[in-house]
């Protein structure tokens, strides 16, 4: 008001037209207020939309085809890589997906478990989750072949009316039945890559099994196998020749058994010796039960279509493996001819598993299955 006071005073013709000047002028100004209080709103409509707006989640559930029921208390440990699926759950959208809870459940063998809870997923942003099952013991003791089940994946997050849940089939083996491995063909590069699912070879290995428990004290009678290396060594052929007087043959897995999968039936030790034969797998398993039910310290070694038994010398820390499959010295001398002598004696066993070892190591086809490290980390006998 001052201003337009000094205005006048000082410069009549200001003052006369003020007043057309100033309706333009305030016109103007309002017009440009009015033009930015929009551009304000609009950016505020926009940054609320994007952080309220509709979630957008790509979920994908990927389970294992098939679960090792012999070893399926694995497959609950989640400081192993045994997990019996997968969720990977992708925010495709602008919006944050907050509180995102989800959980898993296999129909009738275990109820909802894994629960997860993630506090926010960010656009862009992909999670891993992962099923680890706390499958009931008697209901998995009780599968005997190869039986369907169903998987559920539940999920919910803030914002969302009801939980969605999605499904995949998978299969309970029966309690005979391995697969070397999960991987898909094209995935398989390597040795190990064809026989990653090695360590649940374990669970087939049943020390306090009545049968196995009865023919291994016969072998131990009299040695002291706990710290005495000959004994040890000692016991490890008796076991061979035990077998031999059992009349243990060699049979191989026929060829239509699962043809397009790696994948083999297993006995279980007290199988083997009640039916007096096996296949190398399992005669390698039979021999590696019968040594730890004395307290000696057992491995299973795979080489390419082979598997053969391996045993630790308690105090040396040296290790012996034998040819197991010539238990059978019919096999043998109609198969190899003069690579033995007709007695084919474990001696002469062992020194041609030592070169079929060798070789494997050469060509980088070995895997050790350290029978003993495999039960700690939860690969146990449950038969």
């Amino acid at each position: 008001m001052t201003l337009d006071c000094v205005a006048s005073k000082t410069h009549p013709e200001v003052h006369a037209m003020s007043k057309p000047v100033r309706t333009i002028l305030i016109l103007l100004v309002a017009l440009v207020f009015l033009s930015s209080t929009a551009g304000l709103v609009l950016t505020l409509t926009s940054g609320g939309t994007e952080e309220g707006g509709e979630v957008k989640l790509d979920v994908k559930l990927h389970a294992r085809e098939e679960l090792v029921t012999a070893a399926y208390k694995i497959y609950g440990d989640d400081s192993q890589n045994f997990w019996a699926a997968k969720t990977l759950i992708k925010n495709v959208g602008k919006t944050p997906v907050r509180d995102f809870r989800i959980s898993y459940k296999i129909e009738g063998y275990c109820d909802w478990t894994s629960t997860e809870v993630y506090p926010e997923i960010l656009p862009g942003q992909t999670v891993r989750d992962y099923c680890w099952p706390n499958l009931d013991d008697e209901k998995m003791k009780a599968v005997t072949s190869k039986t369907p089940v169903e998987l559920t994946v539940r999920y919910e997050y803030e914002g969302l009316d009801k939980p969605i849940e999605d499904t995949e089939k998978l299969f309970l083996l029966g309690r005979n039945d391995f697969v070397f491995t999960e991987l898909a063909e094209e995935d398989i590069l390597t040795f190990a890559d064809a026989f990653d699912n090695y360590p649940m070879i374990a669970a087939f290995v049943t020390p306090n099994q009545e049968t196995v428990k009865s023919v291994a004290n016969a072998i131990g009678s009299g040695l002291e196998t706990n710290t005495n290396d000959d004994d040890v060594y000692a016991a490890f052929l008796r076991c061979f020749n035990v077998m031999r007087e059992l009349g243990v043959k060699y049979i191989q897995e026929p060829l239509s058994y699962w043809s397009d999968r790696t994948a083999q039936y297993v006995q279980y030790p007290h199988e083997t010796l009640e039916r007096a034969s096996g296949t190398c797998l399992d005669l390698a398993i039979c021999m590696a039960a019968l040594m730890e039910a004395i307290g000696i310290r057992s491995y299973v070694a795979l080489i390419p279509g082979h598997a053969i038994p391996v045993i630790e010398l308690p105090n040396s820390g040296e290790m012996f493996a034998i040819e197991s499959t010539f238990v059978d010295r019919d096999y043998v001398l109609s198969h190899f001819p003069g690579e033995t002598s007709p007695e084919v004696t474990a001696e002469e066993c062992v020194e041609f598993a030592a070169a079929e070892i060798s070789g494997a190591i050469e060509e980088g086809s070995y895997i050790l299955i350290d029978i003993e490290d495999a039960w700690q980390r939860g690969v146990m006998p449950i038969w």
